[in-house]
């Protein structure tokens, strides 16, 4: 998927001749977020975005920030929120560009670009605060959220206890090259984006959800629902688009060396994405972390091997804790 989406973005922006007039969605039947909420969903204005995000568990118990990976959401962490809810205050949130959260368009930005990785920390902390929690976290992230949690952490290393990182992203992420992003940010790129992202993602099946797990057959249609609702928000297109364009790829190392607080990083042992020798590696560069790898298991644990990855967790919280 991430070659595909670098050489369409790649070739139809280049062969743009000049700015297309298109509307910013090409789905009439594109809604606000809120419109596709789940029961239990919450939306609050954080960074300028109205971001859906879910609490669980415990107001008075210890709190847990989960970040979700690269195309995932909130729902992805369904079963994690679910059972770490039991003893803990469990949050999570989708990060501009995915899930429900708000798509704002260039004219609405205000001066500040609300699709950086700077603003998706700003988000978590501005979260936390909200419910008094802002102090004394667990951050789990996933993939690209292990980026997230990280930045959150180098912004407030002294209102963090632990880190959980699941395959972390620190050197690298979605998107097409760098010296290509100018050209995609331009008014022929952000015009063809509605047309070029909805062809690359029209098709998001179980099959193709469950690509990066160690065993597509154990997925079902209840995974790849969150995706497909997300492709339902209004503006999604135009979101992908400037959020995949939005910065250079991160480079988190010094952050990685710096960290100096109790860390677990997991792997699967099948991650066909980062492999476990470089999560391993990821390990080893921080003082004291803990590393630990799911049998059978593949990029996303919280979705394919949610009670092998709470089991691990709970183990590590509860030594953290000791």
């Amino acid at each position: 998927m991430r070659r595909l989406l670098i050489a369409s973005l790649a070739t139809l922006a280049l062969l743009a001749g000049g700015p297309l007039l298109m509307p910013q969605s090409i789905d009439a039947q594109a809604r606000p977020g809120p419109e596709l909420a789940y029961p239990d969903s919450r939306f609050e204005t954080f960074a300028g975005v109205e971001v859906h995000h879910k609490v669980s568990g415990s107001t008075d118990a210890p709190t847990v920030l989960l970040s979700h990976h690269f195309y995932g959401s909130v729902p992805t962490w369904r079963h994690v929120m679910a059972d770490l809810g039991d003893d803990h205050q469990v949050v999570a949130f989708d990060r501009p560009g995915f899930g429900l959260t708000e798509r704002p368009a260039r004219a609405d930005w205000g001066g500040t670009n609300p699709y950086t990785r700077e603003t998706s920390a700003r988000i978590g902390w501005e979260l936390l605060e909200s419910l008094d929690a802002g102090e004394d976290v667990v951050l789990v992230g996933s993939s690209a959220g292990g980026t997230n949690v990280l930045e959150m952490y180098a912004r407030h290393p002294e209102r963090v206890r632990a880190l959980v990182l699941l395959s972390p992203a620190i050197t690298g992420d979605v998107g097409p090259p760098d010296w290509l992003r100018p050209v995609l940010r331009g008014p022929q790129g952000r015009a063809l984006a509605p047309l070029i992202v909805r062809r690359i993602a029209r098709s998001i099946d179980v099959e193709r959800v469950a690509s990066a797990w160690a065993d597509p057959s154990r997925a079902t249609g209840e995974d790849a629902e969150p995706y497909q609702r997300m492709t339902q928000v209004d503006g999604w297109e135009l979101g992908f688009w400037e959020l995949v364009n939005a910065e250079p790829r991160p480079d988190l190392r010094e952050v990685v060396r710096a960290i100096d607080v109790p860390t677990l990083v997991v792997t699967g042992d099948r991650d066909r994405v980062i492999a476990p020798r470089w999560n391993q590696r990821t390990a080893a560069a921080i003082d004291g972390a803990r590393f630990e790898v799911l049998d059978n298991c593949g990029h996303t644990p919280q979705e394919e091997c949610p009670d092998a990855l709470v089991e691990v967790i709970r183990g590590f919280l509860t030594d953290v804790d000791a």
